[in-house]
């Protein structure tokens, strides 16, 4: 088989009760250029991995396998994942997310072929509670801008992981640091706006699951930890670009470092809290004032 010219990179740890949907999701794409399938399995225990060699079976010029004869660690099997293409483009998304649109991929690669200086494309996803604990809501606002630089990037994290498509040689060679943080995802977005722009598609075309009682989930809810490994990323993107947005930079950890602050007064006195941001108070009590006018109505 030819280079291919795209390699969808699917990423998967126990998601026995997803996968076949992240997979059927790719099968139904529309292309005219030659693609292919890398599924990296960090030693699954739960029928995953059953799954995915069926497909391999069913499709195996299509679909390569990384199968960890261990548990290696979300981090080492991303680094497996994301090093194993020869591809110009790669789309990367995780085994309990999904692909809706059937052209997804094709509009996506022809952006990038006809804006060469544009290093990444992304699109709106619908964020979906497994247990509709709360109602679907899209990822990303109605004003998300179309066209965003490193410096959109380094103020927050506004790209669904489910809906990027990359130049592979942004992340090439990919930095040792990379083996010693929390998320490669924000850190791959960062890489990518360093070597170029990232154009944006506003239209919903994946599934991105949330779960009460997922890793990422509790992980989430510990911001202090969390700010933390953001705060850790932002200093080694700072080395990486050699200093260049280092006024940015330290903007952003400024206000991660007061947000953090926040937090923990919040958990330590709620009193104290509501004293000190007297507008959070006016805005929560307008906002359930709000809620019980509806229910009147």
């Amino acid at each position: 088989m030819s280079r291919p010219l795209l390699s969808v990179c699917l990423i998967t740890y126990n998601h026995v009760n997803y996968i076949r949907d992240a997979i059927e999701g790719v099968l139904m794409q529309k292309v005219n250029f030659n693609w292919e399938l890398i599924i990296a399995d960090d030693f699954s225990i739960d029928g995953t991995r059953e799954l995915i060699l069926e497909y391999k079976n069913k499709y195996p010029d299509f679909i390569t396998l990384i199968l960890q004869e261990k548990n290696v660690g979300a981090a080492q099997n991303w680094i497996d994942l994301i090093t194993k293409p020869i591809s110009k483009y790669i789309a990367y998304f995780e085994g309990d997310d999904y692909w809706t649109d059937p052209l997804k991929l094709q509009k996506q690669v022809d952006f990038l072929e006809g804006n060469p200086d544009f290093s990444l494309s992304f699109h709106n996803a619908l964020i979906k509670w497994e247990d509709d604990s709360l109602p679907d809501k899209l990822f990303c606002p109605p004003n998300q801008k179309e066209i965003s630089t490193i410096d959109d990037v380094i103020k927050g994290w506004f790209i669904p992981s489910a809906s990027m498509v990359f130049r592979t040689e942004v992340i090439r060679p990919l930095p040792n640091w990379f083996k010693t943080i929390y998320n490669g995802d924000y850190a791959l977005h960062l890489l990518a706006a360093y070597k170029g722009k990232i154009g944006y598609i506003n239209k919903p075309m994946a599934i991105y699951r949330k779960a009460n009682g997922s890793l990422s989930f509790s992980v989430g809810q510990n911001i202090e930890y969390i700010n933390s490994q953001i705060i850790n990323l932002l200093k080694l993107i700072n080395l990486h670009t050699y200093l260049r947005f280092e006024l940015l930079i330290n903007e952003r950890i400024n206000k991660i470092e007061k947000e953090t602050k926040m937090y923990l007064l919040k958990k330590k006195s709620k009193i104290l809290y509501w004293i000190i941001n007297p507008k959070k108070v006016i805005k929560k009590i307008g906002l359930k004032l709000f809620i019980i006018a509806q229910y009147q109505g």
